[in-house]
């Protein structure tokens, strides 16, 4: 239970402010992107695999 109070405590602490709140927002955000990019590569990696081993 220490531990989850540490951690709210911390992120109460990380975003007390607007200007604090408005940088943690933009690094979720890209991150978000960043996942979204990478299931979308993946997704159409496999797409051309299943393409490729129907043509052979």
């Amino acid at each position: 239970m220490r531990e989850l109070e540490g951690i709210v405590a911390i992120l109460d602490y990380t975003l007390d402010t607007k200007r604090k709140r408005h940088i943690v927002g933009g690094i979720l955000l890209s991150i978000s992107m960043l996942f979204g990019g990478f299931a979308f590569t993946v997704m159409t990696i496999g797409n051309e695999e299943e393409e490729h081993e129907e043509e052979c």
